[in-house]
């Protein structure tokens, strides 16, 4: 067993992420490949979370061309941990799982789909003939009050065509989505591939570790889902931990034990001097970065915690009166540490970023370094966004006297 300090173990996986290291993606595929699932939303105070999880990884990103790259074929988009966009190779994996979505499917909407299996393939045939389909530009069938947020019929249809992998996204324009048969979105090279359970059990690993860099067993039951753990080990810490093992007996993977934490831990083999080398300290110098509550390193929230002691909660959801930070609070991050956050609106029509409060945690001190740091980091957040002004808490306006 390899022991690791908490400070090695941060750069490492921040390294292995592409949020602190000397060598950051060069485009949005090569994003998609390091971290493997970008999660998309819908909230739209500042820039939406799948490109801030983009441009913290890409410094170049132009906000919004996210979406150039599905349309191209290089990304496809569906169900991982959330809906996300992958690297249009990992499909075969996405195909594996599909095996199972029917028996995983909720059950007022596998009573809609037994119902109306008739429309639903009527639906099917129209986009197969007409595709792609946008669904506000097909169909006027109501929807009878079941189904998804009182979207019309063809639209629940789409969706429900999409859940079970026969309709696919083939591009979007704006948020809107277009749908078109999965064989003609997926390259024939690869989606006529099939997975064994092995094969999947090994890609599951493989992603799990190589784009997190150290993991838990209830990471290999949350970054890709809580599926593939479920149907590959039961999902129960025993026989994930179990099957681990015979990876650790091959040598193909190692257990590390962290400083101060009991849970075991595992790493790529091939990525042991990375680890042991790593040099902590490397970036504390540089601007912070300002991510959204579904990056990759705080989405499953046992992961801050644990590794960052870090206790993040996203507050949107939560009833206004009972909020602690704020609605959409955003992690700083600083060198190598999560050292605060902040409740930030863009205000696209005046151009303007307004932080509306800042929060560090109780170990952290502001000092003359930290301003200059953020003060860069508010700089690049701005210039991401189009903003020219920015507003800043009472308190915090001695950060810097001109942005």
């Amino acid at each position: 067993m390899t022991e690791v300090s908490l400070e090695q173990v941060r750069a490492f996986i921040l390294d292995i992420q592409g949020l602190r290291t000397s060598k950051p993606s060069t485009c949005v595929s090569s994003v998609a490949k390091r971290i493997h699932n970008i999660q998309i939303d819908t909230i739209s105070v500042v820039s939406r979370s799948h490109n801030l999880i983009t441009f913290n990884r890409f410094p170049d990103y132009e906000d919004g061309t996210i979406w150039e790259y599905e349309k191209n074929g290089d990304l496809f988009e569906h169900w991982s941990h959330a809906l996300c966009l992958m690297p249009m190779e990992s499909y075969p994996f996405y195909k594996w799982r599909l095996q199972f979505y029917e028996d995983q499917i909720w059950k007022s909407y596998k009573k809609w789909g037994l119902k109306n299996r008739e429309f639903i393939e009527e639906v099917y045939q129209y986009v197969k003939k007409n595709g792609p389909v946008k669904s506000s530009e097909y169909g006027t069938r109501e929807q009878s009050g079941e189904g998804w947020w009182d979207w019309k019929a063809e639209k629940t249809a789409m969706e429900y065509l999409f859940y079970m992998g026969k309709l696919m996204v083939a591009y979007r324009e704006g948020f809107q989505k277009a749908y078109d048969v999965a064989e003609r979105v997926i390259p024939s090279s690869i989606i006529d591939k099939k997975l064994t359970d092995e094969e999947a059990e090994e890609f599951l690993i493989d992603t799990v570790l190589g784009c997190l860099g150290v993991a838990s067993y209830k990471d290999f039951r949350s970054y890709v889902g809580k599926l593939p753990a479920r149907k590959l080990w039961g999902s129960r810490q025993s026989q994930i931990e179990k099957n681990l093992e015979e990876f650790v007996e091959s040598e193909y993977i190692l257990k590390v034990q962290i400083e101060g934490r009991d849970t075991p831990y595992y790493c790529l083999s091939e990525k042991l001097n990375e680890l042991e080398r790593i040099d902590s300290e490397a970036f504390d110098d540089h601007p912070i970065k300002i991510l959204t509550p579904f990056d990759n390193i705080l989405r499953e929230r046992h992961y801050p915690a644990e590794i960052w002691n870090f206790d993040y909660k996203i507050e949107c959801y939560v009833p206004k009166q009972k909020r602690v930070y704020g609605y959409f609070v955003l992690p700083i991050l600083d060198g190598c540490d999560l050292v605060g956050r902040l409740d930030a609106k863009v205000h696209r029509d005046k151009d303007l970023l307004e932080i509306k409060s800042l929060y560090f945690e109780d170990d952290f001190t502001i000092d003359p370094e930290f301003k200059h740091r953020a003060h860069e980091g508010f700089k690049l957040f701005m210039a991401f966004h189009n903003c020219t002004e920015i507003i800043l808490p009472q308190e915090y306006n001695n950060y810097s006297p001109d942005f």
